[in-house]
């Protein structure tokens, strides 16, 4: 070999372990990025809107509070009017749902004390007054109708996306990265020093944090007025087409400098700035995005049929209490997973067991959430208490969600029943929630128990 062959190899072998050592600094990178940095990467690689794509014009906060056919067209396709990044299904095996549909399901009768008339799935389904209904019974399909939808549609989730965060924190209490007990100081380093650093991940779990960062109010002022804790919540978490993003403060520190309304554990106060803060401990606990948690506890081992999606703001806060996005069979996949028929379930159980503990003098405050709501809406049926983010808990050990313009979920793992509904603010009457309030009904029925 020549002088000059041989200097030609050297080179080639020196530039190749050159290359590799490259290489191998680059994966290294990779895997020790830090949560700022995924979360930049998920903010490039969502879906970003551009004015022309945009089917209906709104303003803040119309979207949310308007009614009107708009409604069911922004709920059906919120991922074309506000940035996502999916939480991907991966190579994992779709759960097959298995049919077995009731001739007779849809026409019986359902009602309750809150809800007078007696009307029917069918009615119900017939009057549009949902946008998609399914119901699961034994691991099969034995109701199924899309009046207003496509069942391809990623609709629109509303707060039952809360009951993903809950489950996120019950998988990390379960691998004993986090207590229910611990106090949100231990984790946030903004509430540190602040009224609110010693409210506990249970206190955010039941809506007792006493966060003044209040949802429900007179004349909903929490969600028209920008000088609001919650509207700027809203804001932060890019529920508006075209978010500010030049904040005076950071989101974490909105929350934290909210403040306390009143001391914590004492009324059941419903308000999505504790989900927030508990997405905030699993992301800081974790290194990982919100949506990768989904991906990793949830959506990779549900079986689901396609991908999700979940808002996110340009400085890479995740809509985790309400703007999750999916197809209604994934929705009952989900529920499915807190059964025995599921194919994984998700729910240790332990978490099933923090679930049917609850606190019912909390439920039932005097002017809380249980007593104004969900009380009335379930006098006479059972309900307990609410727990883990799910609104009610009932004496049978039922437990169900509920979301913004009519969505639902409904699990029964006794029963092995799943009952899951899309609906929107269609009109100014409130018969989108037609189907939540008699949700309870449907589950009682007869049907359910051979």
């Amino acid at each position: 070999m020549s002088n000059s062959n041989r200097i030609t190899l050297i080179a080639i072998v020196f530039f190749s372990l050159f290359l590799a050592t490259g290489c191998k600094q680059q994966v290294k990178e990779v895997k020790e990025l830090s949560l700022e940095d995924k979360i930049t990467l998920a903010v490039e690689s969502r879906k970003i809107p551009v004015q022309d794509e945009q089917k209906v014009s709104f303003t803040a906060p119309e979207w949310i509070e308007g009614r009107g056919p708009h409604s069911t067209e922004i709920f059906r396709h919120l991922e074309n009017y506000i940035p996502t990044v999916l939480i991907e299904k991966g190579e994992t095996d779709i759960q097959e749902l298995g049919e077995n549909t009731s001739p007779t399901l849809g026409e019986q009768i359902l009602t309750s004390t809150f809800f007078e008339k007696e009307t029917s799935l069918d009615q119900i389904c017939e009057a549009k007054e949902i946008n998609g209904v399914i119901v699961l019974h034994k691991g099969e399909v034995v109701y199924e109708r899309y009046p207003e939808m496509e069942p391809t549609d990623r609709h629109f989730l509303g707060s039952v996306s809360k009951t993903f965060i809950g489950t996120v924190i019950a998988h990390l209490a379960d691998e004993g990265k986090i207590n229910e007990q611990d106090p949100i100081g231990k984790y946030l380093s903004e509430f540190e020093g602040k009224p609110l650093e010693n409210v506990t991940i249970e206190n955010l779990l039941r809506m007792s944090s006493g966060i003044n960062c209040r949802e429900h109010v007179k004349d909903r002022v929490s969600f028209t007025d920008p000088n609001h804790c919650f509207y700027q919540l809203l804001q932060h978490s890019a529920y508006f087409p075209a978010p500010d993003s030049g904040f005076d403060e950071s989101f974490m520190e909105l929350l934290a400098n909210s403040g306390e309304y009143e001391p914590a554990g004492q009324t059941y106060d419903y308000t999505s700035a504790n989900s927030a803060i508990l997405t905030a401990i699993a992301e800081r606990v974790a290194s990982k995005p919100f949506h990768q948690l989904v991906q990793e506890y949830i959506w990779s081992r549900i079986g689901a049929e396609d991908d999700a999606r979940v808002t996110l703001s340009s400085t890479g806060v995740a809509g985790s209490y309400g703007t999750m996005l999916m197809r209604l069979r994934d929705l009952a996949r989900y529920g499915l997973a807190f059964t025995d028929d599921a194919t994984t379930k998700i729910a240790s159980d332990r978490y099933l067991s923090q679930i049917h503990t609850g606190d019912t003098e909390l439920f039932w405050s005097e002017g809380g959430t249980g007593q104004k709501y969900w009380g009335k809406f379930f006098e006479g049926q059972g309900p307990q208490f609410q727990s883990y983010h799910w609104d009610v808990v009932f004496e049978d050990g039922d437990f169900t969600k509920f979301g913004l313009g009519g969505q639902c979920l409904y699990i029964s793992p006794d029963k092995r029943l799943v009952i899951a509904c899309f609906s929107a603010n269609k009109d100014d009457t409130s018969n989108n929630n037609n189907m939540r309030y008699l949700v309870r009904s449907l589950a009682l029925l007869d049907h359910f128990t051979k």
